[in-house]
C-alpha cells in the first residue's frame, strides 16, 4: 500500500507539480549536484534532467569526489565539464552552475561552505513547502548537507535525492563510493527532517545500462552536447574500450521522473557510525523513501525516447 502510495503522489508531484495556486501544471523545480569529473554517467544523468519538459533545472551545481577533508581540485575538475556541456546545449548563460565545495565535511556539524551550498539555499527559500526544490545529488552529498547545516530553515523546503548508499531485502549497508566520500555530510541528512529519497548503487541502480551501440545509433554525428556525450565514452579511461556500461546515475533521475520505473517503499533511516558501519534501525521515526528496485529495461527505453525528442525538437539555447 505505501509503495502504491508514493507512485500516486510522486506521479501527481510530476504530472502537475506541488500544489501552488495558479501553477498547477508548473514544472517540478530541480537542481542537479554531480560530480561530473568522475564517471560519464552524470553527463548522461544531467542531460535528461535538462531534456525532461517536466522539470525545471534552477542550476547544475559541482561536487568533489575525494574523502579528503583537506582543500583539493576534484571539484574544478567536475565544474569545467559541467560548463562545457551546458555551453554545449547553449545554456551556460541561462542555468546557474555555482561551484561546489572542493573537500569533505570535517564532522556532521561542520559545513564547507561554498557558492553551491548558498545557491541551494537560496533557491530553496524561493519556494516554499507547497512548491519545494528538489536537489538530485549524484556525487558526495557535501553540498546539500552544508546548505542545511547552514540554514536549518530550509528543511520543509526541500527534497533530497541520493545514489549511493546500500539497501537489499531490507536491510541497510555500506555504500560504494559516494556515500564513502563524505560520510559526515551522510549523516547530516539521514539525521534531518528532510524529505528524502534513496536511490541504492551497488543492489538497484547497477541494473541501469545503456550500449555503446545504442549511444553510436541515437547520438553518433548529431553535434552539440549528442556527440560529446559520445566522445565522454570514448575518451574517458575506465569506458573507452566498454560496449556495455552501468549508468548509476540516470536509474536517480528515471526513478524521480517515471515513478513506475521503480518501486520504493519507506522504511526506517539508519543510524551511520562510520564508512562501513550502518546499524539498522527499522523503527526509526525518522522515515526515508528507499527504490528498492527499478525497471531497467524500461528506463532505458524512456531515456532513449525522451533524448530522441530532445534532438529532434533542436537545440536547447538560452
Amino acid at each position: 500500500m505505501k509503495s502504491c502510495c508514493l507512485l500516486l503522489t510522486l506521479s501527481v508531484l510530476l504530472c502537475c507539480g506541488f500544489a501552488t495556486p495558479g501553477r498547477a501544471d508548473a514544472p517540478v523545480r530541480v537542481i542537479v549536484d554531480a560530480d561530473t569529473a568522475n564517471e560519464i554517467d552524470d553527463l548522461y544523468a544531467i542531460v535528461r534532467a535538462l531534456a525532461a519538459p517536466e522539470f525545471q533545472v534552477e542550476g547544475v551545481t559541482s561536487a568533489h569526489f575525494t574523502r579528503s577533508t583537506k582543500s583539493n581540485e576534484t571539484v574544478h575538475r567536475s565544474q569545467k565539464i559541467n560548463e562545457q556541456l551546458l555551453d554545449a546545449m547553449g545554456l551556460r548563460n541561462s542555468i546557474p552552475h555555482p561551484v561546489g565545495a572542493d573537500r569533505s565535511m570535517p564532522d556532521a556539524m561542520t559545513a564547507v561552505d561554498s557558492p553551491a551550498a548558498r545557491f541551494i539555499i537560496e533557491r530553496a527559500h524561493a519556494g516554499d513547502t507547497h512548491n519545494k526544490l528538489i536537489v538530485f545529488a549524484l556525487g558526495a552529498c557535501t553540498n546539500l548537507a552544508s546548505a542545511l547545516v547552514l540554514d536549518p530553515s530550509i528543511e520543509s523546503k526541500v527534497i533530497f535525492a541520493f545514489i549511493d548508499g546500500d539497501y537489499k531485502e531490507g536491510r541497510w549497508g555500506p555504500g560504494i563510493f559516494n556515500w564513502k566520500n563524505d560520510i559526515s555530510a551522510v549523516k547530516v541528512i539521514f539525521e534531518s527532517k528532510v524529505e528524502y529519497f534513496h536511490m541504492p548503487a551497488r543492489s538497484v541502480s547497477v541494473e541501469m545500462r545503456l550500449s555503446k551501440k545504442d549511444v553510436n545509433e541515437h547520438l553518433k554525428g548529431k553535434g552539440g552536447v549528442w556527440d560529446l556525450l559520445v566522445d565522454r565514452w570514448e575518451t574517458f579511461p575506465r569506458t573507452a574500450k566498454q560496449e556495455v556500461k552501468v549508468m548509476w546515475d540516470v536509474a536517480l533521475i528515471e526513478a524521480i521522473l517515471r515513478p513506475k520505473l521503480a518501486t520504493p517503499v519507506v522504511v526506517g533511516a539508519p543510524i551511520i557510525h562510520d564508512a562501513q558501519t550502518v546499524e539498522q534501525y527499522p523503527d526509526n521515526h525518522r522515515r526515508v523513501t528507499v527504490f528498492e528496485a527499478i525497471d531497467a529495461e524500461g528506463m532505458a527505453r524512456d531515456f532513449w525516447k525522451a533524448i530522441d525528442a530532445a534532438i529532434a525538437k533542436g537545440p536547447i539555447s538560452d
